[in-house]
């Protein structure tokens, strides 16, 4: 058996882990829980009822950091995780800035539109952080096509799923130009979207993004 991804591609946190694979030129299949992702099920498998959780034989793992490693130590093709500490640096920084700074307004002020918050979210705070996580990613991002240097890694396969959710929340909540501004963000979006290990997985996001907002798209419980 192949392995196996469950949750839905519009989940950054699912996204990420198909990017990595994608990269590593490790096959997965993403399928949705069936009977979603609170049933006795799937709690063996991830006990917190989460997404994502990969599958890979009788190995079962969630948390999207863990998967990630894992399917960077499947294959010795590009490594995701350099290992010079200045390498190191410039590819786990960005990941982490976006990873805490970026995706938690975007995705907050998604689910606020969505109506599916589970807390009380202020657009006008969350807009702020947002564009604060984006002006210290702005900073941590390298010369060359990926946001690490010349080199995909870590950090391209959290940026771009943080992305799709930042130009999606910032045009609803009228937010501005996220790339105004932030010269280097704006050539890597550019650039990374057409990267082969990206772009499939942007492209599914966005559609999947739309039907959400559009309501066509029931929450994954």
């Amino acid at each position: 058996m192949g392995l196996i991804l469950y949750g839905r591609i519009l989940s950054p946190f699912l996204a990420r882990c198909v990017i990595a694979a994608n990269a590593k030129g490790v096959a997965v299949d993403v399928q949705v829980p069936k009977g979603g992702i609170k049933t006795p099920e799937f709690l063996k498998l991830n006990p917190l009822g989460l997404m994502p959780v990969l599958k890979d034989g009788r190995t079962v793992l969630y948390e999207s950091a863990a998967i990630v490693a894992y399917l960077d130590a499947k294959s010795r093709k590009n490594p995701l995780r350099p290992k010079t500490p200045k390498a190191v640096v410039q590819a786990g920084l960005p990941a982490a800035v976006t990873d805490n700074y970026v995706q938690g307004p975007a995705a907050d002020l998604f689910r606020l539109k969505r109506g599916t918050a589970k807390n009380p979210v202020d657009p006008k705070a969350a807009g702020a952080a947002l564009m604060k996580g984006l002006d210290v990613l702005e900073q941590t991002l390298a010369k060359g096509k990926y946001a690490g240097g010349a080199k995909i890694s870590v950090a391209d396969c959290y940026i771009p799923p943080a992305l799709v959710f930042a130009t999606h929340t910032a045009a609803i909540f009228a937010l501005g130009d996220i790339f105004a501004g932030r010269p280097k963000l704006a050539k890597y979006w550019k650039g990374i979207q057409k990267d082969k290990a990206v772009k499939p997985v942007v492209d599914a996001m966005n559609a999947m993004m739309a039907d959400a907002l559009a309501g066509r798209l029931p929450p994954l419980y």
